[in-house]
């Protein structure tokens, strides 16, 4: 039975789209590891099928995150490698899984879940695109930022103890910030930014259980009444204020 709180994740950088996305992914992997959360993390080179089969087999994961390129029947990783398609991705089986990739959610999707037995799989159903003004991390682009917090929301609300549902509509809140903070901006670049942003929105789904979960976190509104329980010292993680008393307990891995 795939193991809670472990990930399988792939960061390809053989081209500059999933170079910035492998940038953005790193603000994923520093959280889930705040969370507590076990990572393996193959980067470059190891973002292909042998190094995610070996993984899976030896970690038994319960959340594999990719990002790369895709299609309605595959999901690659470092140089276009093919690392799941339809009807070769039973090693899903069990698993969550969330993909920042292109139209993956059409068949690959539906097809990890309702024929493979993939608990959730989150990706979307039609191009991801984004505007980026520099080569540089997502999170720190004038434009990019908006089209990457959504993603990142998606991944830390999962590493927060949230289900996949819960997880989702967070994310898509995000989104509808921004496309409120763009819908009124002067740039004049804004309309464009706008449709992207409304398209990607809507083209993010999720398939499967809403109710799955990949980490053992206690979800933050837990946290005042933690924040009750006990007194100084306390710790801030992650931008989240926990107690003595709150670690104690177990709450929070430190």
């Amino acid at each position: 039975m795939p193991r809670i709180d472990v990930v399988t994740c792939t960061r390809p950088d053989s081209d500059i789209a999933v170079y910035l996305g492998r940038l953005a992914l790193q603000h994923a992997i520093d959280h889930m590891r705040l969370r507590g959360m076990a990572i393996d993390d193959l980067v470059g080179d190891d973002a292909v099928r042998t190094r995610v089969l070996t993984s899976l087999a030896v970690t038994d994961s319960v959340f594999f995150l990719g990002c790369g390129h895709g299609n309605e029947d595959v999901f690659t990783g470092q140089n276009l490698n093919r690392i799941f398609w339809t009807c070769d991705n039973v090693q899903l089986r069990g698993r969550v899984a969330y993909m920042l990739s292109c139209t993956t959610a059409r068949r690959l999707g539906p097809d990890s879940v309702n024929v493979k037995g993939c608990v959730c799989y989150l990706s979307y159903d039609e191009v991801f695109a984004w505007i980026q003004d520099e080569i540089q991390d997502p999170l720190v682009d004038k434009y990019a930022r908006g089209f990457f917090e959504p993603v990142l929301e998606l991944i830390y609300r999962l590493a927060d103890g949230y289900t996949a549902g819960e997880a989702f509509r967070a994310s898509i809140d995000k989104w509808n910030e921004w496309i409120d903070y763009w819908s009124r901006s002067p740039d004049p670049l804004a309309p464009v930014v706008l449709m992207l942003l409304l398209h990607d929105r809507d083209c993010q789904k999720l398939i499967g259980d809403e109710t799955a979960r990949v980490s053992s976190a206690i979800p933050w509104p837990w946290w005042p009444l933690a924040l009750a329980l006990g007194t100084a010292p306390m710790a801030i993680v992650g931008g989240v204020v926990y107690t003595e008393e709150a670690r104690k307990m177990g709450w929070v891995k430190v």
